[in-house]
């Protein structure tokens, strides 16, 4: 029962970064028809990856997102579920303006350069069509000016989400990786505005955290070479140094560099815990452990 419960709980944290994820996916496929557009260079065929009505676009599969974590859930805070509104709003004034787009690109008649054959009753159609398109032309430029707000909308969402979601094992880890796309979004000052909203201590506790991150994934190769940079910056830190030399002692113990992985595992469990803000007692029995594996394979291979 208790697995399930933090299987369920890991899928959900994995969920909300994805929906981040595709959120920034949707903003900058959006700046990019909005630059199209502005050049005259716009087509359906394009639109098709921004929005669409058969489940391939991003900001389709962003609204499906919100919909399953927010919408039909009872535990969504306030603003989860004003996020999922305004998405939907965005998609809802997308596929108005696909729709405009659509009629401009294959109804408008301009390529009927012969009219001397047409019956009478033909030429209002086709004036008719005409002036249906120019209507779609007005809408299409009213559009964009609405897609444009609500996306200014979007993205101070997101923001609160990103907050919202800070204590997530694996947010660290999507803005250390991400960092060029919340710059293009926010600005740099803006960026690291939010970086010192969500870790107080700034850069050091990021890389910290996202160091953290990947230990709990067993990725103890990244997580000790992020460790070794907070103890360039900051060489007093006790908690950077044991997870450093935690990290590296599993990493050289799946090396199968058993003598380098038991130094490590040593050092870690000489350095002195009592002042460490954080209960490592869980960490120093892995190391125990790890350390009475390490001193079978080194019988077994004598």
């Amino acid at each position: 029962m208790v697995i399930k419960v933090e299987t369920k709980r890991i899928n959900e944290e994995k969920s909300k970064i994805d929906l981040i994820r595709e959120s920034i996916c949707v903003y900058k496929k959006c700046m990019e028809c909005k630059t199209l557009f502005r050049r005259g260079e716009l087509c359906f065929s394009y639109i098709e990856d921004f929005v669409d009505d058969r489940g391939r676009s991003c900001l389709y599969k962003l609204k499906e997102m919100c919909h399953t974590l927010y919408r039909r859930s009872d535990e969504a805070t306030y603003k989860e579920k004003l996020y999922d509104m305004t998405v939907g709003y965005i998609f809802h004034e997308a596929m108005k303006f696909r729709e405009n787009l659509y009629q401009i690109e294959y109804y408008r008649p301009n390529y009927i350069r012969e009219m001397a054959e047409f019956t009478d009753t033909e030429k209002k159609i086709l004036q008719e069509i005409n002036l249906l398109t120019k209507k779609a032309e007005k809408r299409l430029n009213e559009g964009i000016k609405e897609i444009k707000k609500l996306l200014r909308e979007l993205v101070s969402q997101l923001k609160d989400l990103i907050k919202l979601y800070k204590d997530s094992y694996l947010m660290p880890r999507f803005i250390l990786e991400n960092q060029k796309d919340p710059i293009t979004i926010y600005g740099k000052k803006g960026y690291a505005r939010l970086l010192n909203e969500l870790y107080k201590d700034g850069r050091e506790l990021l890389i910290q955290k996202a160091a953290k991150s990947y230990l709990e994934s067993e990725y103890y190769d990244i997580s000790r070479q992020l460790l070794k940079k907070i103890l360039y910056m900051n060489k007093g830190s006790t908690k950077a140094e044991f997870f450093y030399l935690y990290s590296s002692a599993f990493h050289f113990f799946f090396k199968n560099r058993f003598m380098k992985a038991l130094n490590f595992a040593k050092n870690a469990l000489s350095i002195d815990i009592k002042d460490m803000d954080e209960d490592v007692s869980h960490y120093r029995e892995r190391l125990n452990n790890l350390m009475s594996d390490i001193t079978k394979e080194l019988k077994r291979k004598k």
